[in-house]
């Protein structure tokens, strides 16, 4: 009699692409392995990919977030950014803003430096606790 245990059939194995081997900083058969569950150290851009053709191949986003390491919430926001990995530019200097204080409500005078947007989060944050308790 022959018997075959259950999970002990050839798992089916997903290729990335069918020619390309590499692709400017994207290692294909590193995303190839990750996307078989083997381990394998990947760049950001080759996580994000790897996670792009496994939610197109219908796996759910939990289970390609364990596939490439990351949590559900991390492909989520890969996802609603069009799977395009993120900006790697420094922040902009501050710009004069005359007699101003950067950071003090935010986006004072048009300025996109880093102490102009956290103070423009923390006042919306101040904001919404304000409306939440009237």
């Amino acid at each position: 009699m022959i018997a075959t245990r259950p999970g002990a059939a050839t798992p089916t194995r997903y290729y990335p692409s069918t020619t390309a081997t590499f692709n400017g900083d994207l290692d294909y058969i590193a995303i190839e392995n990750a996307m078989n569950g083997e381990a394998v150290t990947l760049t950001m851009a080759e996580r994000i990919e790897t996670a792009r053709q496994l939610v197109a191949r219908g796996f759910t986003l939990t289970d390609a977030g364990r596939r490439v390491r990351a949590d559900r919430n991390t492909i989520v926001v890969w996802q609603n950014n069009g799977w395009a990995p993120p900006s790697t530019s420094p922040d902009p200097e501050p710009i004069n803003i005359g007699n101003a204080q950067h950071g003090r409500s935010g986006y004072t005078k048009g300025c996109r430096c880093r102490t102009c947007k956290d103070g423009a989060a923390a006042a919306k944050r101040a904001a919404k606790k304000r409306e939440a308790a009237a």
